[in-house]
């Protein structure tokens, strides 16, 4: 109001001057409109004057409702005392206040602000959602990954299948070697080798998740196929003549 008033006061005298000085009525009017300017925004930023149901839309804000309903009338036991009803959810004191709130869509033409409070999670739920998510997802995502490929697994250490034994493993290259088993991609694999140096996976991770502990593991119902030590699992892409069998000889 003040200032409304004090533009209107000036206004003949900057229009007078402006006529003799144009550029000091220009100087003096934007001055004015950067002042207006500056303590309009000033208001908007106090601390409940602006919130998502008091700011208009091109602010940020939006209204989910237009008119407040009353409040329930209060209710009293026989003796006159307020009516009290217990709260079947715990409010935890730990310190954490954060808020988060969030208009959420109810049907298809409403919405409903939500909001989340700190008192209303443990402490450890607490701790860790006062934290914005691009910080805990990541370690969220490392923590799930580490359980499920360690702690999950923990009981298979020790164990020693007999399909992944170095007999076994012996066999099953006999056994590709006379079926011929994929022939296109071990001549792609040859071809690729051929360009320079390429490093194919298959042919150089292990092919199971006991190789650890399988270094020496020996099947004697399969002297046949003995070896030192473990061989590859399948056909190498370098196995070009399939004529030799991969069978021991009994004199060996």
């Amino acid at each position: 109001f003040w200032l409304k008033a004090a533009f209107a006061c000036l206004s003949p005298i900057i229009s007078q001057r402006a006529f003799n000085h144009p550029r000091l009525g220009w100087c003096i009017t934007m001055a004015l409109l950067q002042l207006a300017a500056r303590q309009r925004s000033s208001l908007l930023l106090q601390a409940g004057r602006r919130g998502v149901a008091t700011t208009a839309v091109r602010l940020g804000g939006n209204q989910p409702f237009i008119h407040v309903p009353p409040a329930p009338p209060l209710e009293f036991e026989p003796d006159g005392s307020p009516k009290k009803y217990p709260l079947h959810q715990p409010i935890w004191d730990h310190g954490y206040d954060w808020e988060h709130w969030s208009l959420l869509p109810a049907g298809i033409f409403h919405t409903v602000y939500y909001g989340d409070f700190a008192q209303d999670y443990p402490p450890y739920w607490a701790w860790l959602q006062k934290f914005p998510l691009w910080v805990v997802t990541p370690f969220l995502v490392l923590w799930a990954v580490t359980t499920m490929v360690i702690f999950q697994n923990m009981g298979s250490i020790g164990i020693k299948p007999k399909r992944y034994s170095i007999e076994w493993m012996q066999a099953s290259r006999e056994r590709e070697r006379q079926e011929n088993t994929n022939p296109v991609t071990r001549y792609l694999d040859r071809r690729r080798t051929e360009r320079g140096g390429t490093w194919i996976a298959q042919y150089s991770l292990p092919w199971h998740p006991y190789f650890l502990w399988m270094g020496n593991s020996h099947d004697n119902d399969y002297p046949e196929y003995y070896l030192p030590k473990p061989g590859h699992p399948h056909l190498h892409y370098t196995d070009t003549y399939l004529t030799t069998p991969y069978m021991v000889k009994d004199d060996e």
